[in-house]
């Protein structure tokens, strides 16, 4: 098995496990630090950006292009400042959001020459790579290893007692993989807790894969080290935002809850990881009576009521200045719709930021759309994804460029996500 297969199947592993246990009857440490915090919510399945955030100025365009998914004009949502760019109708709470002055966007991100691959492209996404370079560590676990150094060994510790990141869900992310291990912790929030994990401890005999197996137990003790001081985070009195709806109800809004929970107990995890299936809308992409509903329809209405949910709790607890987060996705979709009422594999995407310490504005332009298209074509790329994690680096983390660069392996320019 190779070192990639072997890091993707472990992450799957770890998140079957059940996961916290109460080892370490650890105190956390303190409620309300102001420690950074990111969340990052990837889409999975490639989200369509030009049904998403939609380029008011083509709309002629995309009736002629998307005859059978266009949204109906007098039901897109108009933007502060704007009358070139307008949302979905789903995504009302982020276009609350947006003219309250807590959300942004920025168009066509993207890299050269792209993958339509699910999983090359995620990995490309997940690791900061260039297109035609096979990286094995995440690009924020290498930024983690300059701030955890030696990871594990050492840690948890008296000055950094807490996971460096965390997943929620029922898997692993290839984002946190570092050199020796993965930086993460996974937590399902359908596992209940309470397993003694103690045969992560046994002695491991050196037969076929006993080093994959070794290695297994070495993230299943790591989980088990921070077991005490996660499970005090999470049981800490909090009274959730009272907009979440019922608990299976929307999967995303489920996640959501147990970072907001997390923080709120607490723990000085700087960054966290979420994520919503279903974006791979090749076919009924739109219900052909109403092109406002549908699986994309459905989909975005989770995200933005999750994400709305989720920033009620971040004002309850008074940390909107020190609380981000950002949505990605593998890739977009294709200009011309199938004749399915969906949109194949494309390139670029727009990325939806919000916080209370952003810059709240459209970076980019309305991508172009070509006079002559066939079925594929797609929208050219305006920023390189790594200048979105340049940007997180330097203006959210404080990141010396040194730093960023060796993280990135390249130089990429800043975008004016963040206040400084």
């Amino acid at each position: 098995m190779n070192r990639k297969a072997f890091i993707r199947n472990s992450a799957i592993i770890t998140s079957m496990y059940p996961l916290l246990n109460a080892m370490q009857a650890c105190q956390v440490k303190k409620i309300g630090s102001s420690k950074k915090i990111i969340i990052f919510i990837q889409l999975l399945g490639g989200n369509d950006g030009l049904h998403t955030l939609i380029p008011l100025s083509n709309y002629r365009r995309l009736t002629e292009l998307r005859p059978n998914i266009y949204l109906p004009e007098n039901k897109i949502l108009p933007l502060r400042g704007t009358s070139d760019t307008g949302l979905h109708p789903a995504l009302g709470g982020i276009k609350d959001m947006y003219d309250n002055g807590l959300a942004g966007f920025i168009q066509g991100v993207g890299y050269e020459k792209p993958n339509f691959s699910h999983f090359r492209s995620s990995d490309i996404w997940l690791t900061g790579s260039e297109p035609s370079k096979v990286l094995y560590t995440g690009w924020m676990a290498r930024y983690l290893e300059t701030k955890f150094k030696n990871y594990p060994d050492g840690f948890p510790s008296h000055k950094q007692p807490d996971p460096p990141a965390i997943k929620i869900g029922d898997t692993g992310t290839f984002l946190f993989q570092g050199g020796v291990m993965d930086m993460s912790i996974v937590i399902n929030p359908a596992i209940p807790f309470g397993s003694s994990g103690s045969e992560a401890e046994e002695e491991v005999s050196y037969s076929f894969g006993a080093e994959e197996v070794k290695t297994i137990r070495e993230i299943l003790l790591q989980t088990d080290r921070y077991a005490g001081r996660v499970k005090k985070a999470l049981n800490a009195p909090f009274s959730s935002s009272k907009l979440y709806p019922k608990t299976g109800v929307n999967i995303l809004a489920d996640q959501l809850k147990v970072v907001s929970k997390l923080i709120n107990g607490g723990l000085e995890t700087s960054v966290y990881v979420v994520d919503l299936k279903g974006f791979d809308t090749h076919v009924e992409q739109v219900t052909a009576s109403d092109k406002t509903k549908g699986i994309h329809a459905d989909l975005l209405g989770k995200l933005s009521q999750a994400i709305t949910c989720f920033w009620d709790d971040v004002v309850h607890m008074g940390r909107e200045e020190d609380i981000a987060g950002m949505t990605f996705s593998e890739f977009g979709r294709r200009i011309v719709s199938t004749s399915g009422l969906g949109t194949d594999h494309g390139s670029s995407q727009p990325i939806i930021y919000f916080g209370g310490n952003i810059n709240s504005q459209l970076i980019g332009k309305n991508p172009v759309i070509p006079d002559k298209v066939t079925v594929d074509d797609n929208l050219a790329m305006q920023h390189d994804f790594r200048s979105v994690y340049a940007s997180i680096l330097r203006q959210w983390f404080k990141a010396p460029d040194d730093v960023v660069k060796s993280v990135l392996q390249g130089d990429f320019h800043d975008l004016s996500i963040f206040n400084s």
